[in-house]
């Protein structure tokens, strides 16, 4: 679908009066058809996100974890279950999974990994040992209560200065050893819908036209790239243990036919190429 056709869609259901009730509705008369690729990517995803804890020192297993911007389909909560997380605790700013996006989840996972018959136990969301914090506030989560913080393709929807906001509430919540592991999608969001964008096009925008769309949409991007998250990082009170990130050839050679805007005509292709980022890292308290 055209991008431009994209925003229109996206403005006019943001702004339908009881929107989310009205798609819960709909979804519960009607079902819901998943995206089974964006699924296989949130797995692919997940599986980064445990590597990187695991090599940061705190791996999923027996870890009390905490999941930033949760959205519809908690694949990676069933999977931190799976995986022997012994607590879980979603959040969103606003309440987005409900009783059909939780069986569309399940009954993805069910295919895919058919081997696993734990998920077999599991009919219903109460079946599920999980806390749903929506919408979520720091408060609502005790001191040194966590273990594991981890987001998927979260941070790339919020400014700046509220991801220092939010992750420096979130530090103290970290127990002795706790890590945050983030990974970061800094592609346009706009070419997973439309695929005769290029993955870096919205970085020829100026920053009226880029806040327009934000606001048309209501989910829009704040472009940082790879090299500008560690700064934040240390400003929220939080220290690297690793960072991954590398140029992707494709953004590459999309960069070579694009008039860049402000400020990204003064960076390297290497720094605007990368894609996915994947930070773990520890509270400055315990260097």
């Amino acid at each position: 679908m055209d991008w431009r056709l994209v925003v229109v869609k996206k403005a006019l259901l943001a702004r339908v009066p009881f929107g989310y009730f009205l798609r819960r509705a709909k979804r519960r008369r009607v079902g819901y058809l998943p995206d089974i690729g964006n699924l296989e990517t949130t797995l692919e995803n997940y599986a980064n996100i445990c590597t990187a804890a695991r090599d940061a020192g705190r791996p999923v297993a027996g870890a009390r974890v905490l999941e930033i911007g949760s959205g519809w389909f908690p694949v990676i909560p069933i999977m931190l279950w799976l995986d022997g997380a012994r607590d879980i605790v979603m959040t969103d700013f606003n309440p987005r999974m409900d009783e059909v996006t939780f069986a569309v989840a399940l009954g993805y996972l069910r295919e895919r990994f058919p081997e696993r018959s734990a998920l077999r136990v599991i009919h219903r969301l109460r079946d599920f040992p999980v806390r749903y914090l929506a919408p979520f506030a720091a408060r609502d989560v005790a001191d040194a209560s966590i273990d594991l913080v981890v987001s998927c393709t979260v941070l790339e929807h919020i400014e700046p200065e509220a991801i220092t906001s939010l992750l420096a509430s979130l530090r103290p919540k970290l127990a002795r050893g706790g890590r945050m592991v983030h990974l970061v999608d800094h592609s346009d969001h706009l070419q997973h819908l439309d695929r005769g964008l290029s993955q870096v096009n919205f970085l020829s925008w100026g920053a009226g036209r880029h806040d327009l769309v934000n606001r048309l949409i209501g989910e829009g991007e704040n472009r940082l790239r790879h090299h500008q998250y560690p700064p934040i990082f240390q400003r929220a009170g939080l220290e690297l243990v690793s960072e991954q990130g590398d140029p992707h050839p494709a953004a590459m050679r999309s960069l070579q036919g694009l008039r860049l805007a402000p400020p990204f005509d003064g960076m390297s292709p290497e720094q605007l190429s990368v894609l996915v980022s994947v930070y773990a890292m520890k509270a400055k308290a315990e260097i």
